[in-house]
């Protein structure tokens, strides 16, 4: 449709609430799989400042592997919003199957560059992943796979995670 872009989110933008705080107009599409790429935690400098207190999540080329994610419709008008909300990543094209085998081409970010030194997301921002993907409905076993994903440990605050957990909150009263 003119005026609208796909994005493929895998990260924290999984969770509807999380992709809604910056990006009004993101409409659920369809979950979806990126072949050929895996999900990584990579982080481009001191974890403890960055905005979860962990390596954020990327993807890395990887023949034979997937990562999975969601379809979001989002207005041009969040093409800004997007951008600067992943400061650190370049947008990239991608090609993305859906479940029903159609394809799909849309806007993803992935970490600039490449990084010796593998990192752990933060408990908050993992459980963030896992509560979208679970919210998205996407297949079990990749649900799995992002629990084994072995965290940092940080228990301090984080003013974004308690903002979402909140909202989620409010809206199961």
């Amino acid at each position: 449709m003119a005026g609208t872009f796909l994005y493929f989110a895998y990260g924290s933008n999984l969770l509807a609430e999380r992709l809604l705080l910056n990006n009004p107009t993101a409409q659920f599409i369809h979950t979806a799989r990126l072949d050929d790429y895996r999900l990584t935690f990579d982080a481009p400098r001191d974890t403890k400042t960055m905005l979860w207190a962990g390596a954020p999540a990327t993807i890395r080329s990887c023949p034979g592997s997937s990562v999975w994610g969601v379809i979001w419709q989002l207005d041009m008008a969040d093409s800004d919003n997007l951008d600067s909300q992943e400061t650190f990543y370049q947008r990239r094209t991608v090609t993305v199957t859906t479940p029903d085998g159609a394809t799909h081409t849309c806007r993803t970010y992935e970490l600039d560059g490449e990084y010796d030194i593998s990192h752990s997301p933060s408990p908050q921002y993992k459980d963030v992943i896992v509560r979208g993907a679970k919210q998205s409905g996407l297949p079990q076993a990749y649900i799995s796979q992002l629990e084994a994903v072995e965290d940092n440990g940080y228990d301090g605050e984080l003013k974004v995670y308690n903002r979402l957990i909140r909202q989620l909150e409010n809206q199961h009263q």
